[in-house]
């Protein structure tokens, strides 16, 4: 039973750790544009917190408890982003739509 605990704790912090990383990896992807090298950097910046999790959830929990930290990480990792395709599919269709009515403006306009 203890060791059940133990995996869902570790879950738990995979969860963390990709919340982490995911949400400051979108944060310097927006700050930084189209500069992939900082970008690149500020990724490995991060990656020691899941590297240290995993480490943490080996030592405590064996193999069991990293892959629950992988699992947890990963299950972080899609649901991040499914949210953030459907927030960026709802932009560009936003932006079509713009474009659209502006080509329609200048076509009674012209």
């Amino acid at each position: 039973m203890s060791q059940i605990l133990l995996y869902i704790l570790f879950f738990v912090v995979g969860l963390i750790a990709g919340g982490f990383y995911f949400t400051h990896l979108w944060k310097s992807v927006n700050a930084y544009k189209s500069d992939k090298s900082k970008i690149i950097f500020s990724s490995f910046i991060r990656f020691p917190v899941p590297l240290i999790a995993v480490f943490i959830a080996g030592f405590f929990a064996g193999i069991g408890g990293i892959l629950a930290v992988i699992f947890g990480f990963s299950v972080f990792q899609f649901i991040y982003l499914i949210k953030k395709g459907s927030q960026l599919k709802k932009d560009i269709e936003e932006y079509a739509n713009s474009l659209e009515n502006q080509e329609q403006e200048n076509s009674k306009n012209g």
